[in-house]
């Protein structure tokens, strides 16, 4: 082994560290986003602009990295890697992705808010779900039980969590916000549906 080959090795790793680590949080903030935004929304916008910028700014030195060393198929797969990857996370839905998993995660407790809304009954709602929703609460409107995640600004639109009893809720119109209709659009599993 040569110096130079020995040297070229301890130059690469840091950067390919960085950007795996820079890829997690990334990751991390996209998927937590709704309970980030639920408790400091400025904070929340700022952690995934800064992991955006992480991600891109060490992915391109890794891949200067290996372009200086002329390791130039490590230099076209960080590259290639870096752009499907950060597709991948620009358009993944990850409001819904995380809706989706608190449905699974908590389905005995939706299950029951669900059944309490069939029957009549008080609603109860965890209050856990305070991360979830705008404000804690849940809105029964005739057969559909509604919990509200987002709502644009004066409310002229909204997104959220609707249970919808029957078979297929696609298409199925909940009032979203005070100016808005929102249809089902993603079954979270349960007669839970993501709305907007």
């Amino acid at each position: 082994m040569s110096i130079a080959s020995s040297e070229k090795k301890p130059l690469r790793r840091p950067a390919l560290t960085m950007v795996l680590l820079a890829w997690l949080v990334l990751v991390a903030l996209e998927y937590f986003w709704i309970p980030l935004f639920r408790v400091a929304e400025l904070f929340a916008w700022f952690a995934i602009m800064v992991a955006w910028l992480w991600m891109i700014g060490w992915s391109t030195v890794a891949a200067l990295t290996y372009l200086s060393f002329r390791a130039y198929g490590r230099c076209d797969a960080v590259l290639l890697l870096a752009l499907g990857a950060g597709t991948v996370a620009r358009t993944t839905h990850w409001e819904t992705l995380y809706a989706e998993g608190q449905v699974w995660l908590h389905r005995d407790a939706f299950a029951e808010l669900a059944a309490d809304h069939g029957n009549g009954r008080p609603l109860t709602v965890p209050g856990w779900m305070r991360y979830l929703s705008i404000d804690g609460q849940v809105r029964p409107q005739r057969d559909v039980l509604y919990l509200p995640v987002f709502e644009d600004w004066r409310a002229e639109s909204g997104r959220g969590i609707a249970y919808i009893p029957g078979s297929d809720g696609r298409g199925t119109t909940v009032h979203t916000a005070s100016g808005d209709l929102g249809s089902a659009t993603y079954d979270l599993g349960g007669g839970w549906w993501w709305v907007e």
